[in-house]
């Protein structure tokens, strides 16, 4: 998969078919650059079978649209519901299609391009199937996730969210933007216990998370960092990919190869954005 990002009339490409990715040139750009890849990605990885939802009798024209319209309606309700706004453009190619829009704030728009297509479409309900299945089995998809270079104040501030409850919903609400996008995918099992740095991470039966023997959010920035990129990094798989921000944060030089043996290790893609330049 190979993602271009235009942001600031800055171009950057990804080749995401990489084990991993590093954005370490000056400026804010690649923050955003991150980010917007991270809710692209999202929306196209949730894209469900569409042959259900074809109209008209050009079944390849009405998958094309039907893509077109799902891939908005979900980007369109992540970014507004954050108020997480974008300006700029994006070119994904995923496979059998490419995938080109703008985004500018609450205007945004898409447009698929076929790089192939299926043989002889049958009429009906079949030809919808057929053109749906072709696609779909060569739709390159990968699950992102972030790790913001604010975690350490994040894990600080909603602590008490991050035990998965089976009685309720977990997390908080996705109009925290980003750092509901990280907390929620960062869920603990109940019953969770790691080391980290010598230190021990555990749950108790309240599910309250300690540090030792002591509640998670008075722990320090350096244990709570390791621990949102250990958790992430080990439990990473193929078909996913770790945005980190700024792996840096909070971390000395030993910490800090502590965290790129995670990377090395990991089965996921990464993506890392950092202020180090020539040192990910």
């Amino acid at each position: 998969m190979i993602a271009k990002i235009i942001i600031n009339g800055k171009e950057e490409i990804l080749n995401l078919s990489e084990k991993k990715v590093v954005l370490d040139d000056q400026g804010d750009e690649k923050y955003y650059v991150g980010r917007m890849l991270y809710y692209l990605l999202k929306s196209v990885y949730s894209i469900p079978r569409l042959y259900g939802y074809l109209k008209g009798d050009n079944p390849l024209e009405s998958w094309k649209q039907t893509f077109e319209m799902t891939f908005l309606q979900s980007l369109r309700s992540d970014l507004e519901i954050s108020s997480t706004f974008f300006k700029g453009k994006f070119e994904l190619d995923l496979g059998a299609i490419q995938l080109n829009g703008i985004l500018n704030g609450t205007q945004m728009s898409a447009n698929v391009i076929f790089k192939e297509k299926p043989g002889q479409i049958a009429s009906g309900i079949q030809g919808n199937f057929q053109v749906d299945s072709f696609y779909y089995s060569r739709l390159e998809k990968i699950k992102p996730y972030i790790i913001p270079s604010s975690r350490a104040g994040l894990l600080y501030a909603f602590s008490k969210f991050l035990v998965y409850q089976y009685e309720r919903a977990p997390g908080i609400p996705k109009a925290f933007g980003v750092a509901a996008e990280f907390i929620n995918s960062m869920l603990l099992p109940q019953g969770f216990s790691d080391e980290i740095e010598g230190h021990k991470i555990w749950i108790d039966e309240n599910n309250n998370i300690y540090v030792d023997d002591i509640v998670l959010y008075n722990a320090t920035s350096n244990i709570l960092s390791l621990l949102a990129l250990k958790v992430f990094l080990t439990r990473g798989t193929e078909k996913e990919l770790i945005i980190i921000e700024e792996p840096e944060a909070h971390l000395n030089e030993e910490e800090k190869n502590l965290v790129k043996k995670w990377i090395d290790e990991t089965k996921s893609k990464t993506l890392i954005i950092t202020n180090e330049e020539g040192k990910w």
